[in-house]
């Protein structure tokens, strides 16, 4: 297993934070390079599973994913099915001056026979999640940029 973390502020309220990274219309739209699609199969409550299909190197991938979501200040994300099964992203959400810290730590995990992907797979993992997280601070920034303070 390979862990990656992540740190990011973004000028925005952390409720709106929360409710605007975990919302599925979305990702399609303002992660189009990234997500290709994403079908809500089951929504319950604060947990959800959805059947993503992603571009990964080039290659359209699909990765089973249950979200809970744990308001105020916390969801995660495991993938329990198809690409990088067994993979868990854990954020955490903290209110600063100006905006919500996210802290975002993706715990990568391969099948044995996969053990020499997962140095790659991580970078790679790194650089999406990186990717996603700068397109919700640019969207979320020009939205509730001025409400930070709020």
């Amino acid at each position: 297993m390979r862990t990656v973390e992540l740190d990011i502020t973004i000028k925005a309220p952390r409720d709106i934070v929360l409710r605007e990274i975990s919302e599925y219309t979305h990702p399609p739209v303002l992660h189009s390079g990234r997500i290709k699609s994403v079908l809500v199969l089951e929504d319950k409550d604060n947990v959800s599973i959805a059947l993503w299909r992603l571009k990964v190197l080039g290659v359209i991938r699909k990765a089973k994913q249950r979200q809970t979501i744990l308001p105020p200040d916390k969801m995660t994300n495991e993938t329990i099915g198809g690409f990088a099964k067994g993979t868990l992203e854990s954020t955490f959400l903290y209110e600063v001056d100006g905006g919500t810290r996210i802290v975002d730590r993706v715990d990568v995990r391969l099948p044995g026979w996969g053990k020499l992907l997962e140095i790659p797979v991580a970078w790679y993992t790194k650089r999406l999640t990186w990717g996603i997280l700068m397109d919700h601070k640019r969207d979320l920034e020009a939205r509730y940029g001025d409400r930070a303070r709020l």
